[in-house]
This record gives C-alpha cells, structure tokens and sequence, in this order.
C-alpha cells in the first residue's frame, strides 16, 4: 500500500522522500503508482518537493564518491589529521542518507495497513472489537474474514487484547510462527532474527512448520525464537520488564550494550552505531525513560563511553 501520508503533520518534503523511498523499493504495482500519480499531479509544490527529493538523492552519492577521492588522496601525501571539513559532513549526510533509506524496512511498509514511525505508539481499535497497542516503529497488515481474523506484524511489537469469538481464531503471524489467542492479552514482538511472545492474561498456542513445532504458553511466561537456533522452551518472565513500554519505561536487566542498541534503535530516527567491537559487551542495568536520548546520556556516564553525533542522523558510541 502506499505511504500513510499526514499532510497536518508531515511536510511536503517529507511526503516526497517516503514516495521516492517507496518507488525505488521496487514494491510498487499499478495502485501505488496510480495514488504516486495524483500526489504528484496535486499542485507545482509536490512537484517542486519531489524534485528535491530527488536532487537530494543524488547530491548525497556525489557526494560521498568526492569525499572518498578527495580522502583517498590527502592520505596518499600524508597521513595527518586535519579539521572535519564540509565535504565530510557532506558525505557523512548522504552515509546516513543510505542508511536510513536501507534501515527502513520498506516492503513491511508498502504491504502494512497500520504503522508507527520511532518514538510513536498507537491504539487501534479492530473491526471485531480486539484492541491492538502498536509500539514504536511497528507494521501491522489485519485480514478479518468471516472464518478467520488474522493479523500479521510485519515487524515492531504490538499489545493484542483479542475479543471473544469462538467462531473465528484471532492469530497474529510473526516471522513464521503463528500465535492463536485463547481468550487472552499477550505481546508479539519481531524484528531482527527473533520472535518473543509474552503472555499477561490466559494464554495463547505457537505454531510453527519451520520448526515442527507446537506450544502453549502460559500467563506469566514469555517464549523468544532466535531464527537459526533451537527453539527454546516457554519460561517464566518478568512481567514488569515485558510491559515496561506500555509505561513509557526502558528496564534493562544485566543486558549487553550491543542489546541495549538495538533495543533504542527502534525508537531512534538516528541510527546508533557502536565502533568499538570491545564495547559491545559492556552489560548494563537500570530503569529509564522510554527516551533514546536520555538512555545515550545516561549510557555515557554509567559506562565511561562517548556518544558523537555526526548530523542529525546518526550516534556512534566509542571509548
């Protein structure tokens, strides 16, 4: 489907970037096209922002092509350091450019009939009456039949109260595993290569061919799937951790940087990388507001690290 467009909320130039992102995705079929084409044929100003859109796009590649002659060639006659120069910038914008173009999962997006973007959560309310909490930077595609309600989370996490309907199933599909309600509130979460499954009340059934397998899990318990690994069974889990979002809380419990990361990428428009290998490993622990910020500022005084902000767009922790 197309971009969730907000013009109330979002700028022309930011519509034109997601429909040039979408376009050159290679997801788009003759709809999409169609609903590009009344966007773009809606006024000179649509107009005027995709074509920035697109000088954009190939600025940030000159950029970066001149950036990488030009360092090739101050290294060649000697290996000082010198002052970041705009060049650099230039080219650090149009890395983080790419980056965020590849970062977001496009295909989830083209096919989701709901979304969040990083830092956002939203209620919906389903046609059957089921009540789904989408957690930051979530995708979500919903098919209520008259046999089936089915849902898959394409990628993020989502809280699922499922209405009472013993005719038709509720299952959310999530990275092969197929997770039937039985009267119940639970979490799905996917994204990266794993798949976790909390339940807060009743339980739920996982099904997954892939992996033969077939599981109930308990109020209480939380399953997690790593893909490539054996699939573990349901343990108990900490339930306050779990839900700790809904709360607009981090809890991290003796959890390696490298996790934490990823965990605050999710709710990150700039990407955070870590340069130094050795950092990956350092564990961490706390309570925290559900604000990437704060976590990287805390992060540096708990853990004697440094966060350097290149641009807008991108954070990389080093020693």
């Amino acid at each position: 489907m197309a971009p969730d467009l907000e013009p109330e909320t979002e700028s022309l130039t930011d519509q034109a970037i997601d429909w040039l992102v979408l376009l050159r995705s290679g997801n788009v079929n003759a709809s999409i096209q169609r609903e590009f084409e009344a966007w773009y044929g809606a006024g000179e100003a649509h107009r005027e922002a995709f074509a920035e859109a697109e000088a954009l796009w190939g600025a940030a590649a000159t950029a970066l092509r001149q950036d990488r002659a030009s360092t090739v060639a101050a290294r060649q006659r000697r290996p000082v350091r010198r002052r970041v120069s705009a060049p650099i910038w230039a080219a650090a914008a149009s890395i983080l450019f790419a980056v965020c173009l590849a970062w977001r999962p496009i295909a989830d997006w083209a096919e989701s009939d709901y979304r969040t973007g990083f830092g956002e959560q939203r209620r919906l309310t389903l046609a059957d009456g089921s009540s789904v909490l989408l957690n930051t930077d979530s995708a979500l595609a919903v098919d209520l039949s008259g046999q089936r309600r089915s849902v898959r989370l394409l990628h993020g996490q989502a809280e699922f109260r499922v209405a009472k309907d013993t005719a038709r199933p509720f299952v959310v599909e999530a990275d092969g595993a197929s997770v039937t309600a039985l009267g119940t509130v639970f979490d799905v979460f996917a994204g990266g290569s794993r798949v976790e499954v909390a339940v807060s009340e009743h339980a739920v059934e996982v099904v997954s061919q892939s992996l033969a397998l077939k599981l109930r899990i308990e109020e209480g318990q939380l399953w997690r799937h790593v893909r490539g690994k054996a699939s573990a069974q349901p343990s108990n889990a900490d339930m306050a951790a779990v839900n700790a979002w809904k709360r607009g809380k981090f809890i991290f419990q003796d959890r390696t940087l490298a996790e934490v990361v990823a965990e605050l990428n999710r709710y990150s428009a700039s990407r955070i990388m870590i340069k130094d290998a050795d950092l990956e490993q350092l564990r961490l622990s706390g309570v925290f507001p559900l604000d990437a910020e704060q976590v990287l500022t805390a992060v540096e005084d708990l853990l004697n690290i440094r966060a350097t902000r290149l641009g807008p767009w991108l954070v990389v922790l080093h020693a």
